[in-house]
C-alpha cells in the first residue's frame, strides 16, 4: 500500500505493524487528553506519557497537537456522515412529497443523531470547536463535513417539495440543529431531552414544511 498523509505537514504513515500499534496508542492518548485536559492542557509529553512512549515517539507520526487533532476530528466527521446517510436518506420513496408524519419522524431521527453525537466525547468536540477557529485546515475540513450534510438536508427538501431556497433553508435548518443541541448537550440544559426534542422538531417542521399547521 502506498504511504498517505494525514495532511501535508505530517510524517509519513507508519507500514510495520508495531509502529501502528505506537500511532495509534497515541490517537488514542491524544483524545483522553484533549478531552480531559483541553487543547492548552494536553502536551506532546503527556500524551505520550499517556500512551506509554518516549516523548520523542509522538512527533515521528504527529508534527504537533494539531496534527493530531486533525486526525480524530476526521474520524468524527465520517463516523457522523456514514449514520447521517441512512437518517437523511434521498432514495427512500417515502421522502418523495413527505407529509408532516414522514417529516417529523425524519427530524426527530436528525436530533437524536446529533445529540448523541455530541455526547459520544463532549470534551473532545468542545475542543475541536474551539481550535477550528485557530486552525484553518481544521476549520476547511469542518467546513467541508457542514456543507455535505447541508447538501443533504437540500436534497431532502427538494423531494419535500417545498416551495423556498433549498440551500438557505438546509443552512438554517442544520443551524437549528447544530446551534440548539450544542447549547443544550454541552452548555447548561434548561429543559430536559424529551422537552427539547419535542420543541426543537415541532421547530425543524414548521421551517421545512412552512404550509403545515
Amino acid at each position: 500500500m502506498n504511504d498517505v498523509r494525514s495532511d501535508a505537514s505530517s510524517p509519513r504513515l507508519p507500514k510495520q505493524a508495531r509502529a501502528q500499534r505506537t500511532r495509534e496508542q497515541l490517537l488514542s492518548a491524544g483524545q483522553a487528553e484533549l478531552s480531559e485536559h483541553g487543547f492548552a492542557g494536553a502536551t506532546a509529553k503527556s500524551i505520550a506519557a499517556r500512551a506509554g512512549v518516549a516523548t520523542g515517539s509522538f512527533y515521528q507520526y504527529f508534527v504537533d497537537k494539531d496534527a493530531l487533532l486533525r486526525e480524530l476530528a476526521a474520524a468524527r466527521f465520517a463516523s457522523i456522515a456514514l449514520r447521517a446517510l441512512d437518517t437523511l436518506a434521498v432514495d427512500d420513496p417515502a421522502a418523495e412529497g413527505a407529509g408532516p408524519a414522514e417529516v417529523r419522524a425524519r427530524m426527530a431521527a436528525v436530533v437524536q443523531l446529533v445529540m448523541a453525537y455530541h455526547r459520544e466525547d463532549p470534551g473532545l468536540h468542545a475542543v475541536i470547536a474551539e481550535r477550528r477557529a485557530h486552525d484553518a485546515t481544521l476549520d476547511a475540513m469542518t467546513t467541508s463535513a457542514e456543507r455535505a450534510l447541508i447538501a443533504r438536508i437540500g436534497a431532502l427538501l427538494a423531494q419535500w417539495k417545498h416551495p423556498g431556497d433549498h440551500e438557505a433553508v438546509a443552512f438554517v435548518l442544520f443551524q437549528l440543529v447544530e446551534g440548539a443541541v450544542h447549547s443544550h448537550c454541552l452548555g447548561h440544559a434548561l429543559v430536559d431531552d424529551e422537552r427539547f426534542t419535542r420543541a426543537l422538531v415541532d421547530a425543524l417542521v414548521r421551517v421545512a414544511l412552512p404550509a403545515s399547521p
